[in-house]
């Protein structure tokens, strides 16, 4: 009985761990899938950002400053904030057309 009592308190223990990593989180950590965009790189104040169709992204994560000016596909996970949507560029590659 002492082992069942034992076991039953390391699985609550791991649930209410396991919930509580979800809500600190955030649920976009669960599901951070990589997306592609494509777009200009330009340099700003705030640093290096991609000008894409449906918005403009600050780049993370990769340096992109030899790509200033030209267009680039990247893929990598995007984060919407209060000032504006980053992207943690994993990969890119220059379009040339």
């Amino acid at each position: 009985m002492a082992r069942f009592r034992r076991f039953a308190g390391i699985a609550v223990l791991f649930v209410t761990v396991s919930v509580l990593s979800g809500v600190v989180m955030g649920p976009a950590a669960w599901c951070a899938q990589e997306e592609t965009i494509v777009g200009t790189v330009v340099k700003t104040d705030k640093g290096y950002i991609i000008e894409a169709e449906d918005g403009d992204y600050l780049v993370k994560g990769k340096d992109v400053s030899k790509m200033s000016g030209k267009m680039i596909e990247a893929t990598g996970v995007i984060t919407e904030g209060e000032k504006g949507d980053t992207i943690d560029v994993k990969s890119f590659e220059e379009i040339r057309e």
